[in-house]
């Protein structure tokens, strides 16, 4: 069997049976493959902080998949039931119309509610895994593995070096020298060759 003929084998397949959880697996996947990769690919970045981040998108990613493949499993099975029973309802309507129903038809009408009902609850439920489930999973799971992980211990600050009993080093004495007087001029009393209201 040629590539080419594998390659139409597995798009017919999937083109057969088509379902949303496929192509959110895939994604998932490829981006716990390449984020990361790409993340430690950037130029002019902190090693340690690419490090970080491509490990918490990896983590992130891994948390993900099986939790996608689990609600969109429980989602389309949800949806078979509800389907099922809609379609029960709307063919026993049809039958107290009047109307006359093969079994062939009545399978075939089946089988397209169940796939409808398959794929319409099984997005939804895909949907909120997205939006709720995969959030809370990660602040649950991937905070609490970053900072045993990938947290970058804190630094100290300085310190000052203090012991008990310590002797400290001696202190130079300035020699005291006496003080000396500072001998400022005196002036004495004298008057000037002018005087005030007369010669």
């Amino acid at each position: 069997m040629t590539i080419t003929n594998t390659i139409k084998k597995i798009c017919s397949n999937l083109g057969n049976n088509s379902k949303p959880l496929y192509p959110i697996l895939a994604i998932s996947c490829a981006n716990g493959i390449f984020r990361p990769t790409f993340t430690m690919l950037k130029k002019g970045e902190n090693p340690e902080s690419k490090k970080y981040a491509a490990l918490r998108e990896g983590i992130t990613e891994v948390v993900a998949m099986p939790t996608y493949f689990v609600t969109g499993i429980l989602g389309a099975k949800l949806g078979e039931k509800i389907a099922v029973k809609a379609h029960e309802a709307n063919l026993a309507k049809k039958l107290q119309a009047g109307e006359v129903i093969s079994e062939t038809v009545k399978q075939e009408m089946k089988a397209a509610a169940i796939k409808k009902g398959q794929a319409g609850l099984g997005l939804i439920a895909i949907c909120f895994a997205a939006g709720v489930v995969i959030p809370a999973l990660c602040s649950v799971v991937v905070t609490p593995i970053m900072k045993k992980i990938g947290k970058k211990p804190a630094e100290t600050p300085n310190k000052l070096d203090i012991k008990e009993n310590a002797v400290s080093a001696p202190v130079k004495e300035i020699p005291s020298q006496p003080l000396t007087q500072i001998n400022r001029p005196a002036f004495n009393n004298w008057t000037s060759g002018m005087k005030v209201g007369g010669v």
